[in-house]
């Protein structure tokens, strides 16, 4: 317990001492973990999108206006035994004619003089995600536009498969970022530790000849880039933290309103405590960089 309270000490004595430079660290890793952060919270959310449209997604099958009752129950009949339909929901002409209506929110007037209703009766068919690949759609929407009574097939994958791909993209740039400025943050802790290091290069000299180890010698320099790395990923946090309030402030939102589809949220839990060890396990890095070259000398 007394070697602990001496490394903690001394660790503590370390980052005072290294001023300007300890700081730099510090704002440097929480920079870092600003920008890498950035890219979770829009990943996160863009993936919530996805998975929303995707559960959301269904294809609008259009009837004939001629289409029998009979042909209608055959039509049904065949849809419901594909493999790729979770759910489907029939609507009349009328029932369709009367939800256009509701869209037009009191221009019910721009319809008047129309005649006959225009709006065709329709199936809306809800479809599991392993078919809701650009290729097992066509096929799908082949299928369906061969059935008697039928008029037309739509569905708009092509969007969801745009963000998925914009999702894809945006992770794997983060990851390079988030590479990059690591690198860059593990650079700066190393030459911090190095000019602490060097600046107690003669008491470093007494402990190795008084038979200290390298442990023991390592472990407060250890201790002070675990520090200083987590206090970077802890203040790159709070920054994000209050960017993203100030965010939903200023749009005069609250969370899960953010796309209209239920998400809007920030890091999860496991990515903000795995934010901090990552922050922490450069700094811890970048001291045994620093020592090691020295003790080797």
């Amino acid at each position: 317990m007394e070697r602990l309270r001496y490394i903690l000490q001394d660790a503590l004595v370390n980052i005072r001492r290294s001023g300007w430079g300890g700081l730099a660290s510090i704002g440097t890793i929480a920079v870092s973990f600003v920008i890498v952060g950035i890219f979770l919270i829009i990943t996160r959310n863009l993936g919530a999108v996805v998975a929303e449209w995707k559960e959301q997604f269904q294809v609008t099958v259009f009837l004939e206006d001629g289409i029998t009752a009979e042909q209608l129950a055959l039509v049904k009949k065949r849809i419901q035994s594909e493999r790729a339909v979770r759910a489907m929901t029939y609507t009349s002409k009328e029932e369709a004619l009367q939800s256009f209506k509701r869209e037009l929110k009191g221009k019910e007037s721009l319809l008047e003089g129309l005649g006959e209703n225009p709006i065709p009766a329709s199936l809306q068919l809800r479809i599991h995600e392993a078919y809701q690949t650009p290729e097992a759609l066509r096929q799908f929407a082949a299928f369906l536009t061969r059935l008697e009574g039928v008029e037309d097939v739509l569905y708009g994958q092509e969007w969801v498969d745009r963000v998925a791909s914009a999702v894809r993209v945006l992770r794997l740039l983060g990851l390079s970022v988030g590479l990059a400025l690591g690198m860059a943050s593990l650079l700066i802790v190393s030459n911090t530790i190095r000019l602490a290091v060097y600046a107690r290069a003669e008491e470093i000299e007494i402990m190795r000849l008084v038979g200290a180890t390298k442990t023991h010698i390592r472990a407060p320099f250890l201790l002070e880039g675990m520090i200083q790395g987590g206090l970077g990923a802890g203040l790159a946090l709070l920054l994000l933290f209050g960017a993203y309030r100030a965010t939903l402030w200023q749009l005069q939102l609250t969370p899960g309103q953010i796309f209209g589809v239920g998400v809007g949220s920030f890091l999860d839990p496991r990515w903000a405590t795995a934010m901090l060890l990552a922050g922490a396990s450069v700094g811890a890095f970048g001291s045994l960089i620093s020592v090691g070259r020295f003790l080797r000398a």
